[in-house]
């Protein structure tokens, strides 16, 4: 049983650490698309400033360029955090400010289109415009900062995570490794006991059979003196019954007399006292 659930804790703790990994490549590529998207919304503030002070058509196309990188970029940031509120929340107010500063930046290309390059670099240089742009790129530094604390928070409670069930497995399999040694003695020590009752049961079987025999040649034939009723055993030689029957049987003898014996002995005895008086 403790087996299967290490087991079980294993399966589940390398799919934790795989959705653990795939979310963490998620939040790098929303990291580094937000630097992306920071790079070339300064690139962009740095074209129409280029723009401004030289009146070149290619800045003002590569300006246009950069901005369509910036709203495809926002569009991939939403995508990535679309199971984020509070991302979702920061990404848009991160929208407006960029809508803010890119609207900006078209009231001053209209300016210098209309009214010339020097009233297009003060309208540039306004305050408006720095407050405008340092707003979008504070929000998304915050952005980026808060999906970076996220990967801290996360690593920080992986590595918990990590620890709490490494410390589980090695706990559970030197318990098992130990239960495994328990039964394994136990086992031995049963196959042992088996071994010496197997043991005990052949010596046991075996003194029955010589008992068994020897009861045999008591139930055979037994040459016996019609005269003396001695009894010759195996080797020849003549012994008395209770001799014979002592030597292959745990019976024993005690004598009496029985009462023809009894009868006859009196008889002897009378017979004897008589003689003895004539």
């Amino acid at each position: 049983m403790l087996m299967v659930v290490i087991v079980i804790i294993s399966v589940r703790t390398v799919s934790e650490l795989r959705k653990a990994t795939n979310w963490r490549e998620h939040a790098f590529k929303t990291i580094l698309d937000a630097q992306t998207f920071q790079d070339k919304l300064v690139d962009a503030q740095n074209t129409v400033r280029n723009y401004v002070g030289k009146g070149s058509s290619d800045l003002l196309i590569e300006y246009r360029n950069d901005t369509n990188i910036d709203l495809k970029e926002v569009g991939q940031l939403a995508d990535l955090t679309s199971n984020d509120p509070e991302q979702e929340k920061r990404l848009k107010e991160l929208t407006t400010a960029v809508q803010a500063v890119f609207a900006y930046d078209n009231k001053v290309i209209g300016v210098y289109a209309r009214q010339g390059q020097q009233t297009a670099q003060q309208a540039e240089t306004a305050p408006e415009d720095g407050d405008t742009t340092e707003k979008a790129i504070t929000d998304l530094e915050n952005f980026t900062a808060d999906e970076e604390k996220q990967v801290d928070t996360s690593d920080a409670t992986e590595q918990k995570d990590y620890h709490r069930v490494a410390h589980f497995l090695v706990f559970g399999s030197v318990l098992v490794a130990t239960l495994l040694i328990f039964a394994n003695w136990v086992a031995g020590r049963e196959m042992a006991r088996r071994r010496k009752a197997e043991t005990e049961q052949r010596e046991l079987i075996e003194k029955l059979k010589t008992a068994l025999a020897e009861v045999k040649t008591l139930s055979g034939l037994i040459p016996i003196c019609g005269w003396c009723k001695s009894v010759r055993n195996d080797s020849g030689f003549w012994q008395s019954v209770e001799q014979y029957v002592r030597a292959r049987t745990d019976a024993n003898f005690t004598h009496g007399i029985c009462p023809a014996c009894q009868e006859k002995m009196k008889a002897e005895i009378a017979k004897a006292g008589q003689a003895g008086k004539l």
